[in-house]
């Protein structure tokens, strides 16, 4: 009996140290730092303290970083879902203020299967992006991809401007993927891509699969990614140039804004507007809503705006839609902020700010203002 124990035994601390993984958690401690300078009043101890605050989080943030690289490309908003169950200890290591420059060093432990778990919650939570779905499909090759993007738009009545905007749209965020795995893929510039289409006579509107890989071996391309904009839904094809086989057909519906009419897409979300609140100020200056449905990355680019301007970010992990009150003029080509609300994602207004004195701003030409301004100006 002794024996068959101290063999069990022996047998228990052989698979231990071969599998130390089943039998425990492997922790992780990192270091975060952050210092910054208070441009503040120092006896308004409210904003002082707010400020201390970021400081923390910063320094937090900064270790949180290292502790995997998923944060550090395109998780930025996931850090502040973080909450004390995902840390095994958090250590302030040092905190200093010598006049307005205050400084926080931070050790942070974290439980690795613990913070895996976090992901994996949170990729079953996150919005799914069309170019991930590309990326997924394509996970199983091992040499760099040789990649061209055709874009077809399929609206009735678009004109070029629309057109082109959308168009570009679509083309930058399939280069967030390209930039995301440089390694793995080499893309073919897409008018260079159009040139050759021109050239053997082919149509990039309504081409045929044939046509996609004769064109894909002229331009010895692994694989085409075709993205067909519909009035209501965005269709993905990959194509493999070499059989033809078609690797993924996906339809994407196209969210729709109840009163509200799409003008632009940019890289922070959705551009909407309101023509019911449409009022003329004066015979050439028009006030109009407008609404911007966020983003990921604009999201995230909200979020960092506002801890660099030492605004408060509570609540703004839910951040969802923003809404701006505008006065276009048509004559002078300008236009001004009136009013501002955010919103989350439940309907709740994170903060809802006036512009006291709004600056008046010149219209770029091919900019999303540009888009409202045709949209609302008389033509």
């Amino acid at each position: 009996m002794r024996n068959k124990i101290q063999l069990l035994f022996i047998l228990f601390m052989i698979v231990i140290f071969s599998f130390p993984s089943i039998c425990f958690s492997e922790s992780k401690t990192v270091v975060g730092e952050d210092c910054e300078i208070y441009l503040g009043d120092m006896k308004n101890k409210k904003d002082l303290e707010k400020f201390r605050k970021s400081v923390r989080e910063q320094s937090l943030w900064n270790g949180v970083k290292k502790i995997d690289k998923r944060f550090s490309s395109g998780y930025s908003v996931i850090f502040f879902c973080l909450d004390d169950r995902y840390f095994e200890k958090i250590v302030v290591v040092s905190h200093t203020e010598r006049k307005r420059k205050i400084c926080d060093k931070i050790k942070i432990t974290v439980d690795s299967e613990v913070m895996e778990a976090f992901f994996r919650q949170e990729s079953l939570e996150k919005k799914e992006y069309w170019y991930d779905d590309i990326n997924t499909v394509l996970t199983k090759k091992s040499d760099k991809i040789n990649i061209g993007l055709i874009i077809e738009t399929k609206i009735p009545d678009s004109d070029a401007y629309k057109k082109e905007m959308m168009e570009n749209k679509e083309e930058r965020q399939f280069h967030f993927m390209i930039q995301d795995n440089k390694d793995k893929y080499k893309v073919v510039d897409r008018r260079h891509l159009t040139k050759i289409l021109e050239e053997q006579k082919l149509s990039s509107s309504g081409i045929t699969d044939s046509d996609t890989v004769k064109l894909g071996k002229i331009l010895n391309l692994d694989i085409i990614v075709l993205r067909m904009v519909y009035e209501e839904s965005k269709v993905t094809k990959v194509l493999k140039v070499d059989t033809g086989e078609v690797l993924l057909f996906k339809t994407y519906k196209t969210e729709k804004e109840e009163g509200w009419i799409y003008y632009a897409e940019t890289d922070d979300g959705d551009w909407y507007y309101d023509n019911r609140s449409m009022t003329h100020v004066s015979p050439n200056v028009i006030k109009v809503w407008k609404k911007l449905n966020f983003s990921k990355s604009g999201k995230e680019d909200e979020i960092q705006s506002r801890k660099k301007n030492k605004e408060s970010i509570d609540g703004y992990d839910k951040l969802n839609h923003q809404i701006i009150l505008s006065e276009v003029d048509c004559i002078n080509n300008t236009q001004k902020k009136i009013k501002m609300v955010d919103y989350d994602d439940q309907g709740k207004v994170l903060e809802d700010y006036e512009y006291s004195d709004p600056d008046i701003r010149q219209i770029i030409p091919e900019s999303i203002g540009d888009s409202l301004r045709r949209e609302v100006c008389p033509r």
